[in-house]
This record gives C-alpha cells, sequence and structure tokens, in this order.
C-alpha cells in the first residue's frame, strides 16, 4: 500500500470539544482551548505525518444559529472549510447531546454529498463510569445509518484516538503529502501569538468581554539580542470595556501578558520574549463589514439574483 494523504474537517456545535481534539491528534497545541463556548473563531489545519500517511485535520468554529454578523463569518467559515475534504467527523458530547443546538449543523450534514464519508465521534467518554456502556449515548435525533464509522473517543485522554486514526486512514486516498514533514499546522506564528492572547482573555475576564474582543499582531521582530519583540493590539467594543481589560491600576492585563508571554516563550522554543499588550477601542465591530473583514472575517458572499 502507498503513502496516504487527505483532508479531515471536524465539525461540532460549540463546546463539544473540537480544539482539543485536533491537538490530540497532532501531538501539539496549536489551537487554542477554553470552557467557554465558541472559542475558535477561524479555521486551523493540524497536520499529523508519519511514514505512511500525512493527515490534515481542519478545526471549525461551532455552527450554530447565527444572529449577527460575526457568527454569519464564522458559521460561513466552517462550511466552507468542507471544500475538498477527504473525510468528515462529526463531533458530539455524550453528556450533552442537545437536539436544538444540533439542528443547524445536521442541516448542514444533509446537504453534503452521500460520497462524502462521515463518522459520528462521540467524546468526552472519560467521565463515563466503567461500566457505562457508551454505545447506548447516541441521542435518538441523530441517525446513526448516515455515518460511515461510529468512533467513541476521550479528546482530553486520548482515550481510543489510535482507533479513531486507524478508522479514518480506510476512507483516505493514496496521494503524496501536502505539507513539509516537519510542520504541524498551516498557520504563521502571527496568527498563533494572536490567538494565545486572546485564549488568555477568555480565561481571565468574564461572559461578556471575550466575545467582545479581536487580537491582531501589530509587530513582530527578532532583536540582535535574540529577544522577540511582539506588539499585540486587543481590540473592545466599546469605551467602557477597555479598562476592564486593563484592570486596577494594570493588573489583569498585566496577569493576561504574563501567561500569555510564557505558552509564547514556548511556542517559539524557549526564545524570550517580550509581549507589549495595547487595547483599543473598535466601536460596534463586530457589526460592522470593514472591521469584521479587517480582523480576518468575512462574510457569506450574496447569491447572484437570477
Amino acid at each position: 500500500m502507498g503513502f496516504k494523504s487527505g483532508f479531515i474537517a471536524i465539525l461540532g456545535v460549540p463546546n463539544v470539544g473540537k480544539s482539543t481534539l485536533l491537538n490530540r491528534l497532532v501531538g501539539e497545541k496549536i489551537a487554542i482551548v477554553t470552557p467557554k463556548p465558541q472559542t475558535t473563531r477561524h479555521h486551523i489545519k493540524g497536520i499529523l505525518t508519519t511514514e505512511e500517511y500525512q493527515l490534515i485535520f481542519v478545526d471549525t468554529p461551532g455552527i450554530i444559529e447565527a444572529r449577527d454578523k460575526l457568527n454569519l463569518c464564522l458559521v460561513d467559515t466552517a462550511i466552507r472549510s468542507l471544500e475538498g475534504v477527504d473525510l468528515l467527523y462529526h463531533l458530539i458530547d455524550i453528556n450533552m447531546p442537545d437536539p436544538v443546538a444540533e439542528r443547524p449543523l445536521l442541516e448542514v450534514l444533509a446537504k453534503l454529498p452521500d460520497s462524502l464519508p462521515k463518522f459520528l465521534v462521540v467524546n468526552k467518554i472519560d467521565v463515563l463510569p466503567d461500566q457505562h456502556e457508551p454505545h447506548a449515548n447516541i441521542p435518538d435525533f441523530i441517525d446513526p445509518g448516515v455515518y460511515a464509522e461510529i468512533v467513541h473517543i476521550s479528546a482530553l485522554t486520548g482515550k481510543n484516538i489510535d482507533t479513531l486514526i486507524a478508522k479514518s486512514l480506510k476512507y483516505i486516498p493514496e496521494g503524496q503529502p501536502y505539507y513539509d514533514p516537519e510542520q504541524v499546522t498551516d498557520r504563521e506564528e502571527r496568527f498563533l501569538v494572536a490567538e494565545i492572547v486572546r485564549e488568555k482573555i477568555f480565561e481571565f475576564t468574564g461572559e461578556e468581554i471575550p466575545y467582545a474582543v479581536a487580537t491582531v499582531v501589530d509587530e513582530f521582530r527578532e532583536n540582535p539580542d535574540g529577544k522577540h519583540y511582539i506588539r499585540v493590539i486587543i481590540y473592545v467594543e466599546k469605551e467602557s470595556q477597555k479598562p476592564i481589560i486593563i484592570g486596577k491600576s494594570g493588573a489583569l492585563i498585566k496577569q493576561i501578558g504574563q501567561s500569555a508571554r510564557q505558552e509564547i516563550q514556548e511556542m517559539l522554543s524557549g526564545h524570550p520574549v517580550y509581549l507589549d499588550l495595547w487595547v483599543k477601542v473598535a466601536h460596534n465591530w463586530r457589526r460592522r463589514e470593514f472591521d469584521l473583514r479587517r480582523f480576518g472575517y468575512f462574510l457569506p458572499k450574496k447569491k447572484k439574483r437570477t
């Protein structure tokens, strides 16, 4: 059998563990993870290469019923990520099957061609008692007959991940690798740095603030002494949100910066980093198409009238 290579999209509603699964499959943290839903905003590819195969996993934003322009962008990003994939994982949470939340995703899946193989990947089985039979937890509103395989996993612990990869390879075509064997993601360091800062904002702020934030790397340079200078702009929607991010006497932004800097240094192979964080206001950016595009979000193209 020859070398295999192909693309696998990971779809699911928010907070089912898509980014955790991507990181587990690749063996490195390339996608940010927080307990809050809808952390992922961009599609990001994770690349797993061995001597026998190269699998490119595509993490996507959670598919929901979009009610604002930003979420329209995110859902469209997820749908466009399906173009040209060889396999699709429909990831569900074994503990929280929700027919209302799943409905928009099931509608998307129903429109996909039957020729595209789909796996139902049931996540978070690590929380079940040892004697519990996980196969009993497929919710009634999901038709198992539309899936080529059903695999129960724990993205957190890695349980059955080898099984998931082995089953996936049966549906991946032979072909040359798409990426260099040493590459683990398609994203550049600037993107990953901005995401790490955004992750820390999710961790250290309340329910509203993280969703009003966009992060942009404004400057990224390596100085002659080997130290990286990185300036990240944190954009918020309202003037009242700016002092919240900064905190009393700058305490919160210092905490965000220290946590982010440590992780960025690890990503940069231990090179020292001076992380310079600035907070600016882009009024109502989630509603303004210009700002959405500036921050890397694109509304669906309008269909031409016939």
